[in-house]
């Protein structure tokens, strides 16, 4: 069966695996027939303002309808390596590295998030809405040791209880654009937070009081205090 530690990151590779699912399923069911039946009716209103026959009017809106699905597929191509159970892999085993984790300690890593995961003091399940997510999956689970976001971005966020002296709430106005086929879009929000400040700060350096070592960030103000509550009633 393996150790806990070596357990619990299969289960993140599982989650990993659903998350993959779910985007490629909303992107094929409800953003694929979007964008081609967008084009078509956009290439065939084209077509009768220009006078067109029948026969070009109909072609026009195939070939709307093609390249709607051809554009949908590359982006689908594109995503892919970002879905890839192996991020979990990666982004687990950087901040085993970062914090310089032993044996002894990856192993209390992953019986803490197992156990997290199956109580239901131990977690909050969520979907992030904003920009850049669109009702994607992202979880905060909790644990007498360690915090940990996944779903958020990074992807994997884990804070370990004991290197913190002070976690509170914060919150910041920030900027955006996202390019979408020919047009830019820009985007002006509020970035809610959980800031974790850590013990080592000063010996790297940090002397701005107001700059966190470590935040989640969520679209929802409720969303966030919702996973403050939980993060500050631990288990």
């Amino acid at each position: 069966m393996g150790t806990q530690y070596e357990q619990w990151v299969k289960q993140e590779r599982r989650w990993m695996s659903d998350y993959r699912k779910l985007i490629l399923k909303r992107m094929v069911k409800k953003i694929l027939p979007m964008t081609a039946i967008g084009l078509g009716v956009f290439f065939l209103f084209m077509g009768l303002i220009s006078g067109n026959p029948v026969s070009e009017l109909v072609m026009m809106a195939l070939s709307g309808l093609f390249l709607g699905a051809f554009m949908t597929g590359i982006v689908i191509l594109l995503m892919l390596p970002g879905l890839r159970s192996g991020r979990m892999d990666k982004g687990i085993q950087k901040i085993v590295k970062r914090y310089s984790m032993d044996i002894a300690e990856k192993e209390l890593l992953g019986r803490e998030m197992m156990e997290a995961a199956r109580e239901a003091g131990g977690h909050m399940d969520f979907l992030m809405s904003g920009p850049g997510s669109s009702d994607t999956p992202a979880s905060i689970l909790v644990s007498e040791h360690f915090i940990y976001m996944r779903g958020g971005s990074p992807l994997v966020n884990i804070v370990r209880r004991g290197d913190c002296t002070k976690i509170c709430t914060g919150e910041e106005v920030k900027n955006m654009s996202r390019a979408t086929g020919q047009t830019r879009r820009y985007y002006r929000f509020t970035l809610y937070t959980i800031d974790f400040f850590l013990r080592d700060r000063e010996a790297r350096g940090i002397t701005d009081d107001s700059l966190p070592d470590a935040a989640f960030g969520f679209f929802s103000r409720n969303l966030r205090d919702d996973a403050f509550a939980l993060v500050k009633r631990g288990r």
